[in-house]
């Protein structure tokens, strides 16, 4: 444990910077400055070897208890409150952006692994769901990064963006806040998004964007049966694939704590802190995984994934605002 230490002290003051950062400016995402700072680090200084212990355990056991706790950001009264045609609304967005992402992966050459990322984080909830599905995936640290980097960068874009087409629109409150809801990627980015807009907006959007964030449980766990298929053909059944459960640890604790956000009543100050608790873990998790990428593996990867990754924006947004106003939600 005492070997653990230090790195986890240098990566607790790097998160601290990051989350003050986005106190002080909410549009930029706390996760993808932990990521751009352990990346900067890394290339630009050196991470110490003393810190080695530490990130190994941020970038595991960290993170997937972070990604546990996000149960709490699970809402059946979210889900009540758009009704059954939201739902299945919902699904449909974050389903086609996850598919049509993939295929244009494929169109533009990039590997599988990193169109799911990118695809998966688009859809459901930004850096948060590239951090959950990553250990699901065959992805390199690289591409988990370039993923997040991207992300990031169309959800800072529709900031400005989208406020500007729904005033040539004329689009109402309640539409506008359900097309950022449905849009955009980040929870922080949704919000500022809307913000922009009106206080109904934010309402409308929050509710759409939460639904959203419902269905990352299960597709960690499609994602995991795909994983242990994959070890299994490459004929590694009796090692690693047997190492790998079926329905990960943190998939249940996620799910544990989802049902205990909407059968118990919880305090809002305790919902708010394990939140936070949350966030604080995914962003040590991901100082960590910033740490471990180099700049050439970044630059090797090329610039076809950018231009992807701005068109499926594009597309995504487009496809999002018709689904809203078409059924109204």
């Amino acid at each position: 444990m005492k070997k653990t230490l230090p790195g986890l002290a240098l990566i607790a003051a790097v998160v601290a910077v990051a989350f003050e950062i986005h106190n002080l400016q909410p549009a930029i995402s706390p996760l993808a400055l932990c990521v751009a700072f352990g990346f900067l680090i890394a290339n630009f200084a050196s991470w110490p070897s003393f810190a080695s212990d530490g990130t190994a355990l941020a970038s595991k056991k960290l993170m997937r208890i972070g990604v546990a706790l996000l149960g709490a950001q699970v809402s059946v009264i979210s889900l009540k409150a758009i009704g059954i045609k939201g739902v299945i609304t919902v699904i449909l967005v974050v389903s086609f952006t996850i598919f049509g992402i993939l295929g244009l992966s494929k169109l533009f050459k990039m590997t599988g692994e990193l169109g799911l990322l990118i695809g998966v984080g688009f859809g459901v909830c930004g850096a948060t769901a590239v951090a959950a599905i990553r250990p699901q995936t065959r992805a390199t640290q690289e591409e988990t990064s370039y993923a997040i980097g991207l992300i990031s960068l169309c959800g800072t874009l529709s900031i400005f963006v989208l406020p500007f087409l729904g005033h040539l629109m004329g689009l109402s409150d309640q539409t506008f806040g359900a097309w950022a809801g449905a849009a955009v990627h980040d929870v922080g980015q949704v919000i500022a998004t809307a913000s922009v807009w009106s206080d109904d907006a934010v309402k409308s959007a929050v509710v759409i964007k939460l639904a959203r964030v419902c269905l990352l449980a299960p597709i960690v766990l499609i994602l995991s049966i795909r994983h242990r298929r994959y070890l299994t053909s490459q004929g590694e059944s009796s090692t690693n694939s047997a190492k790998v459960p079926l329905i990960p640890f943190f998939v249940l604790g996620f799910i544990a704590v989802a049902i205990l956000q909407n059968t118990i009543d919880v305090p809002a100050r305790l919902h708010d802190d394990i939140v936070l608790t949350s966030k604080l873990l995914l962003g040590a998790g991901l100082v960590a995984l910033g740490s471990g990428v180099r700049w050439k593996a970044i630059r090797a990867i090329g610039p076809r994934p950018m231009l992807m990754g701005l068109m499926a924006w594009v597309i995504v947004g487009g496809v999002a605002l018709a689904a809203v106003r078409i059924t109204g939600i």
